[in-house]
């Protein structure tokens, strides 16, 4: 099996917390991430989505797929997450 990036090493830490996502057609979504895949596919649990237009629409779940995500905001507090401080170490010794 290969190894994960630190990226989606992020976004796996990221589960049960809040999160931002923006997806290459302008939708905006907040909501709590339930599960993130390896490809980036997500599951959003009470979730408020925000369309190009700006209208607003609260849903219980939405499953986004990977390829049609722009960006993805996790909470400051995961800055210490495991994942982050082992590559900040690798960086110290270089």
């Amino acid at each position: 099996m290969a190894t994960l990036g630190v990226p989606i090493r992020l976004l796996l830490e990221a589960e049960k917390h809040k999160v931002t996502v923006e997806m290459k057609s302008g939708e905006i979504f907040r909501g709590l991430l339930s599960t993130a895949e390896s490809s980036m596919n997500l599951q959003l649990s009470d979730c408020i989505c925000t369309a190009s237009n700006g209208k607003v629409r609260k849903m219980d779940a939405v499953y986004l797929k990977g390829s049609g995500i722009r960006l993805i905001v996790v909470p400051e507090m995961l800055r210490n997450a495991p994942c982050l401080g082992k590559q900040s170490a690798k960086r110290k010794r270089e």
